[in-house]
């Protein structure tokens, strides 16, 4: 019944490999628009990660955390734990420890004991602030030399330190854009020159239900339409949406555990909707939900 809907499109998605060597794992890789299983098999299922912080989660509420106990005064036992009793896809570690005053070496040596922790993919996300991040971030490839991790954000301002770094040492780089398709293409071009294509996740940044999720999902769409369908080749890379950090800073989604997860929920898959392949939540109550969504 679903021959005549069958479409075949020229274009891939890169595969982008993280974790160790013999046990990596790819994402992306497909060339068929998102949840259309129908047109082709899909190699790999977009992911799913959990959010986790190396410093004092101070902007987390509580209803974010009470599923981890003392296990977030350590980034790699939260990191250990999250993967033990949840089973993400990724860990995703923002450096919140850069605001609070760890300095670089500090820094590294924390997540590459994190990385160590546990044998899923890490990615590993600054303060936003390219000044402090990006003597961070290279100490970071660095110190994860070996295994590779997902780095980020790189920007059109301050990208060719840590892009060089992750290229030297293995890793892949977060390329962040405000939320417009132009713009994502543009630092795609600059970034190729300086490391494969294959090496590159896009971060389109993202919008949480009620707050222009309408507007992430079409910055995201008409990204993954152009490089599936019309095979732009510079946007053919991995789209990331960090979910649980828009959600948790909402009004609403602070009001009770419940409310919040379902926040997650809906802003997460509606992102899957428009195309990409890795999301971030905070709360394990979200995974496993939006996990039903992918089967």
């Amino acid at each position: 019944m679903l021959e005549g809907l069958r479409e075949g499109y020229p274009g891939t998605i890169n595969a982008v490999r993280f974790g160790r060597e013999g046990k990596g794992r790819e994402l992306g890789g497909h060339n068929s628009l998102p949840f259309h299983h129908f047109e082709a098999a899909r190699p790999n299922r977009p992911w799913l990660a959990l959010e986790i912080v190396d410093g004092r989660p101070e902007d987390w509420p509580a209803p974010a955390l009470d599923r981890y106990g003392d296990a977030i005064a350590s980034p790699a036992r939260w990191a250990a734990r999250s993967a033990r009793e949840y089973g993400p896809d990724m860990i995703f570690l923002t450096l919140n420890s850069i605001e609070q005053g760890a300095g670089p070496a500090e820094i590294a040596a924390r997540v590459a004991a994190t990385v160590q922790a546990v044998d899923i993919p890490v990615a590993v996300y600054g303060s936003g602030d390219k000044d402090r991040d990006v003597p961070v971030l290279t100490a970071v490839a660095q110190a994860c030399q070996g295994t590779s991790i997902l780095l980020g954000p790189v920007t059109r301002d301050a990208h060719r330190e840590v892009a060089e770094a992750a290229r030297d040492c293995g890793h892949a780089v977060i390329a962040q854009s405000p939320m417009d398709v132009n713009l994502a293409k543009d630092l795609n071009i600059r970034l190729t020159k300086l490391l494969p294509a294959d090496r590159i996740v896009i971060d389109p940044l993202t919008s949480s239900l009620g707050y222009g999720l309408e507007y992430s999902y079409s910055t995201m769409e008409r990204i993954r339409l152009a490089a599936i369908v019309h095979d732009d080749r510079m946007l053919q890379m991995p789209i990331i949406g960090r979910v649980g950090k828009e959600v948790w800073k909402t009004k609403e989604a602070t009001q009770d555990a419940a409310r919040g997860v379902w926040w997650e929920v809906f802003t997460a898959a509606t992102l899957l909707l428009a195309g990409a392949d890795l999301v971030t939540l905070r709360h394990p109550d979200s995974l496993a939900l939006v996990e039903t969504t992918l089967h």
